[in-house]
């Protein structure tokens, strides 16, 4: 693949101002800097800019004081393969040039090479059992693989009861319908958290009630959740968001103060601690989601666990079309299908086979990315609190001044470097499908949400792949305090 390069051409006179403008339009973060007869002369990047600036250079210097010199290129009369050979994790902007010297076109690396956010890491026995399933014809939501998957989770999380589901946002429908949520209640939900806690709320009939988040944990505030409770509220939703535990102790104490209940949603946290426990196993029901991104995966699919036997029964009877357990086709309650496959549980059962080898890579990621990352100024790393262990589901830094860049015009930068990035969720209040809510003011999630950026976390992500990750953020600091690629004036 080549690109077209027109927008990436500038004048060796144009001035650094007129560079950085350019480059905030989005080309790939290269400019070739060419002379009036249209001849590429040096190469130009936002960080060739903040080292000019740094230095002697200000904004009305020309371009062919800063341009670097010593570029590689390809040609048009070599074959692509070989013009694709030339690029390298260090050269990772190939201009094409024709037989005159003038770019016509460009090859970059991000091209050829994506380090997405999170991707399935499938290197076990799924293949084995999925094939398994199709040889013996069980491959719907009857079958051994479903039975051997709860029952390797539930011993997993040392809980009485662990029932497999068609998706994460389907066992918090489960749960809230199981203890009775129903139109008239409501139930508190972090205001900083992916949609399907407060969603799944108003699908029950409830309405949920957003808390602010705690600065440290990024987790449900207790102090804000106390200020929400009124003669109304029925449960609270706990999210266990990015793979770091809630302080469940605290939010306890609250719910059985005011006869609460407690669902933990621990759709990103599949191995987190809380004290010593795994999450899932503390609240009233747990909550999982094995999503393609998650830390475990089934493809689709989740999870509900509980040491209650009374709601256990329940949410097996309403995920199985609200039928008796004893008597085939006479269905007691108006319930859903909300089962899993025998084929996904066979993947369930080989990623959690793996799950401990997950675990330890994941720990490795983290320690190369606190190292790479540690005493930025503006990078603030993810919350670690010694009472959890945190699983970084994403490893989500906060950027902020005096780092160079915003937190989108970094996501920006890295993108063009083939680095995929994720925002952290949006406030929930202030999404269309909770317009009709009462607004409360959510200071902490607005601004962990504005600064927030996910970096790649898969189980399967290298080493060494995320020290460059963390070497790309670390470049772009050194125009601390210099302008910004947007917002200038003119």
């Amino acid at each position: 693949m080549q690109r077209e390069v027109t927008a990436n051409l500038i004048p060796i006179t144009a001035s650094l101002r007129e560079a950085m403008e350019q480059l905030n339009h989005g080309i790939g973060g290269v400019l070739f800097a060419v002379d009036s007869e249209g001849v590429m002369r040096g190469l130009l990047t936002d960080g060739d800019i903040r080292r000019a600036l740094i230095g002697d250079k200000n904004l009305s210097s020309p371009v062919m004081e800063s341009m670097n010199p010593d570029y590689r290129t390809g040609s048009v009369s070599d074959s692509h393969e070989t013009n694709v050979a030339r690029l390298n994790h260090t050269i990772r902007h190939l201009p094409i040039l024709d037989e005159a010297g003038r770019p016509v076109s460009m090859i970059a690396w991000s091209d050829f090479w994506r380090l997405p956010v999170m991707q399935p890491t499938l290197g076990g026995n799924e293949l084995a059992y999925v094939s398994d399933c199709i040889a013996s014809n069980w491959v719907s939501s009857q079958g051994a693989y479903v039975t051997r998957f709860e029952e390797v989770f539930r011993e997993h999380h040392g809980v009485e009861h662990a029932l497999t589901v068609s998706n994460g946002t389907a066992a918090l429908h489960l749960a809230l319908v199981a203890l009775g949520v129903g139109p008239g209640d409501e139930v508190i939900v972090p205001d900083l958290t992916f949609i399907s806690p407060a969603t799944m709320t108003l699908l029950s009939g409830a309405t949920p009630v957003f808390a602010d988040v705690d600065p440290v944990t990024w987790t449900l505030a207790p102090l804000d959740v106390e200020a929400c409770i009124t003669d109304r509220t029925r449960a609270l939703i706990p999210v266990h968001l990015y793979g770091h535990p809630a302080d469940m102790d605290p939010l306890l104490e609250i719910a059985k103060e005011h006869d609460l209940a407690v669902i933990e949603d621990c759709a990103e946290a599949f191995g987190a601690l809380y004290k010593g426990r795994p999450v899932g196993s503390i609240g009233d029901i747990g909550t999982f989601s094995f999503f393609a991104n998650k830390v475990i995966t089934t493809g689709e699919g989740g999870m509900v666990t509980t040491n209650d036997d009374r709601l256990a029964a329940a949410m097996k009877k309403l995920r199985d079309h609200g039928m008796n357990p004893d008597r085939r086709y006479w269905h007691d309650v108006a319930g859903f299908n909300y089962r899993l496959t025998n084929m996904q549980a066979a993947l369930g059962l080989a990623q959690m086979e793996q799950a401990e080898k997950f675990f330890n890579h994941r720990a490795a990621i983290v320690k190369a990315y606190d190292k790479g990352l540690r005493n930025i100024p503006g990078i603030t790393l993810p919350p670690r609190k010694s009472w959890v262990r945190n699983i970084f589901w994403l490893y989500s830094i906060q950027v902020n001044d005096p780092f160079p860049l915003s937190r989108d015009e970094l996501a920006v930068q890295l993108n063009a470097e083939g680095i995929d990035t994720r925002p952290l969720f949006p406030p929930l209040h202030g999404q269309p499908p909770f317009a009709h809510l009462p607004r409360r003011e959510y200071p902490i999630a607005n601004r962990l949400a504005a600064h927030g950026l996910s970096l790649p976390s898969s189980n399967s992500i290298s080493v060494e792949d995320v020290t460059q990750v963390a070497e790309r953020i670390r470049s772009f600091s050194e125009g601390a305090g210099q302008p910004q690629l947007s917002g200038l004036s003119s």
